[in-house]
């Protein structure tokens, strides 16, 4: 019993390694030029860096092996052009000895992603509920960070992608906007004015029974009640 409970510990912490391994250090976006940083005062020695445990650049005492000159800085710094998805992964430098042993290592994951687009703000005037329901719409929706402003002034217990307020508590001349983030860009929507007068003229609903054909086992008729609303002519 004590081995079974030692190896399923066991499980449970390689997998939380498993689950941090591809945790976040650098981000860069698709498209963009990045420069991973490292910093050696003396690149005499060997100069390795692989991607995902594949050697894209080496130098072996003196000469490139793999890779281009002009990709690596005075210190040994690794530029990247024109990022795509493919990109991202586990990036490691490593410098040795002339004696093979190991004297500087840097090792960070990249995760590479589009830049967030130009969100829309849309609403709906919900005179039944009595409140204006307000979505931040933009594609690829997932994985970002949504925030919300009126006159430029965040709202900042509103987090969501979509936002509900009173009808009392709108005002014309209030300018609303939404903005979407991740780890590498923001964009923010159009300031929208909301527009939820109510007509002058109420609405006058009344019932008004349909009659359709049903046919479940034979044929029938079934009514449903529905309602209609018409606007009333104001009295003078």
């Amino acid at each position: 019993m004590a081995n079974l409970v030692a190896a399923i510990i066991l499980l449970e912490f390689l997998g939380f390694l498993d689950a941090n391994k591809d945790t976040c250090d650098v981000y860069g976006a698709v498209g963009q030029n990045l420069m991973l940083p490292f910093a050696h005062k003396d690149l005499k020695n060997n100069l390795k860096w692989t991607h995902n445990n594949k050697v894209i650049f080496q130098r072996t005492k003196g000469k490139v092996l793999h890779g281009k000159p002009e990709d690596i800085s005075s210190t040994g710094s690794l530029l990247l052009k024109n990022l795509q998805l493919a990109s991202a992964g586990n990036y490691k430098a490593s410098v040795w000895h002339s004696n093979g042993t190991l004297e500087k290592e840097w090792d960070r994951h990249l995760c590479v992603m589009d830049k967030v687009p130009k969100p829309q703000l849309t609403y709906i005037c919900d005179f039944r509920s009595n409140a204006v329901k307000l979505h931040c719409s933009v594609s690829k929706p997932h994985y970002l960070n949504y925030s919300w402003m009126i006159d430029e002034r965040i709202l900042t217990n509103e987090k969501t992608q979509s936002l509900s307020i009173s009808l009392t508590e709108v005002k014309e001349e209030r300018r609303f906007s939404c903005s979407v983030e991740n780890n590498i860009s923001k964009e923010s929507s159009d300031g929208v004015r909301l527009m939820c007068k109510t007509s002058s003229a109420p609405l006058l609903c009344f019932p008004k029974f349909v009659v359709m054909a049903v046919l479940a086992g034979g044929a029938g008729l079934r009514g449903n009640r529905v309602c209609e609303c018409v606007k009333t002519e104001s009295s003078d």
